[in-house]
């Protein structure tokens, strides 16, 4: 659509960039609001949008202030009326940031990671091409939206085979067809519980690096089903490592969880006993590098926050949120898989790994400004947290044990080791809840009176 009066939110590099490209398509560009800078283009401030947009017949607003700090973008957004005007916002992503010139088509509706307003951390991988480059490597859950963007990125650091496993077979076929110009992939369907089955695979690939992604990550579910979390999340984990052990790996990651921390919900605590097997196994285990990344909500996964919202918007609303305190931590797929495998370069053998993850934001907050963005005649409904559900998230058991690396981003947390539970009752728990009789009831049963308060 051309012809139209745009109005830019944002007269520095990125707003007169963008100016030029829309009027390049056949746009009107009617001027600009900007807080910070004045002139015969500036028209006004942020906050003078709506009498800006009435007075200059504005067709579309395009926002472009990409480093504008979270609350003030949806201060912004609480006070700009958008039900008589087009709106788009230059996404918050890490090419555009590092871009000299914005376009169109760079424009999309608001993200939540602009709506966060973080930052997205963009690493030095120099060290982890060294490590990657030539060498095998195994991804776990590669199907799943962080596996799958872990096994691209892995074969662009130039690995000399990525396998690519995974029991889901419509994913796995979705990912082959993906990486259908990557020669490295490989493409295996196979169930990490299932030794038998995977021992085979670990004989024919030696993968040297092992990336362990795969697990049920859905709290509501994995709180009506127990017994299949702790055969999945936990025995899968243990099945994996032990194999990486036994064929030569040189380095193993686990994908961890910040539910993983004080946990009060299965998918947590299955989480939190898979970190106490790998920290047990870098005890043990000679010639092996173990480490854990824990990280908080990925914007663009499968089932997150963003997806429900946009289908809730599709269907014309509710937005639903459980609660109107529930806050959650955020980061990018790009960022949780570079992540993933930085910590295989950082730290020592058995430390758990964490992104700065910058202030936790209020999910009640992200839905009202997008809202107002994009649905403003969508109403917000608050349903009541689901069981299992914590108002917060922690990133670590102690804060005073954080420790920096060499990556400012990157920090290393030096936990002291459980003394509730022991390897021995973990594996005692695995193999109870691999058997039909024992049922979800128990599974809960022994997982409270190993010490966790699972709600």
């Amino acid at each position: 659509m051309t012809g139209r009066r745009i109005l830019i939110v944002g007269h520095g590099t990125a707003g007169r960039a963008l100016a030029e490209d829309a009027r390049a398509h056949g746009d009107t560009v009617v001027g600009f609001l900007d807080d910070a800078r004045s002139g015969s283009q500036v028209l006004g401030g942020l906050d003078d949008v709506n009498d800006v947009v009435l007075a200059a017949g504005v067709d579309a607003v395009f926002f472009a202030i990409p480093t504008i700090a979270a609350a003030r973008l949806r201060a912004f957004l609480e006070v700009f009326d958008s039900s008589a005007t087009g709106f788009s916002i230059v996404p918050r992503t890490y090419e555009t940031l590092t871009r000299e010139t914005v376009a169109v088509d760079d424009l999309s509706d608001v993200d939540v990671l602009d709506l966060v307003g973080r930052q997205p951390v963009k690493h030095d991988l120099e060290g982890a091409r060294e490590l990657v480059s030539g060498r095998r490597v195994l991804v776990t859950g590669a199907a799943g939206s962080i596996g799958s963007r872990l096994a691209g990125l892995l074969a662009a650091l130039g690995a000399a085979e990525v396998v690519c496993l995974d029991w889901w077979e419509n994913g796995v076929f979705q990912l082959q067809h993906r990486l259908a110009g990557v020669d490295a992939a490989r493409f295996v369907i196979r169930d990490v519980t299932d030794r038998a089955r995977l021992a085979p695979v670990f004989a024919r690939h030696r993968p040297e690096l092992v990336f362990h992604a795969a697990a049920y990550k859905h709290v509501p579910l994995m709180q009506e089903n127990p017994g299949e979390a702790i055969a999945n999340n936990v025995g899968g984990t243990d099945v994996v490592v032990d194999l990486a052990v036994q064929y030569g790996a040189s380095h193993v990651v686990y994908v961890s969880t910040d539910k993983a921390v004080n946990p009060v919900n299965v998918m947590g605590v299955s989480k939190r006993l898979g970190e106490l097997l790998v920290a047990d196994w870098a005890r043990s285990a000679s010639g092996v590098t173990f480490s854990t990344v824990r990280f908080g909500n990925v914007i663009q996964s499968n089932g997150s926050v963003m997806e429900t919202f946009r289908r809730q918007i599709r269907e014309g609303g509710p937005i639903t949120v459980t609660d109107p305190e529930v806050t959650r931590f955020f980061m990018t797929i790009d960022e949780a898989s570079q992540l993933i495998i930085q910590s295989a370069v950082v730290g020592r053998s058995g430390d758990i790994c964490v992104l700065d993850m910058g202030e936790p934001v209020r999910i009640q907050d992200l839905a009202r400004s997008l809202v107002r963005a994009v649905a403003p005649t969508v109403d917000i409904v608050f349903t009541g947290l689901r069981p299992g559900e914590k108002l917060y998230e922690e990133l670590s058991y102690d804060p005073s044990l954080v420790a920096g690396t060499t990556n400012d981003k990157i920090f290393i947390l030096r936990e002291p080791e459980a003394s509730h539970t022991s390897v021995a009752e973990i594996r005692d728990l695995v193999e109870l809840c691999s058997q039909s009789t024992f049922d979800d009831a128990e599974t809960l049963a022994r997982l409270r009176s190993m010490g966790f308060a699972i709600r």
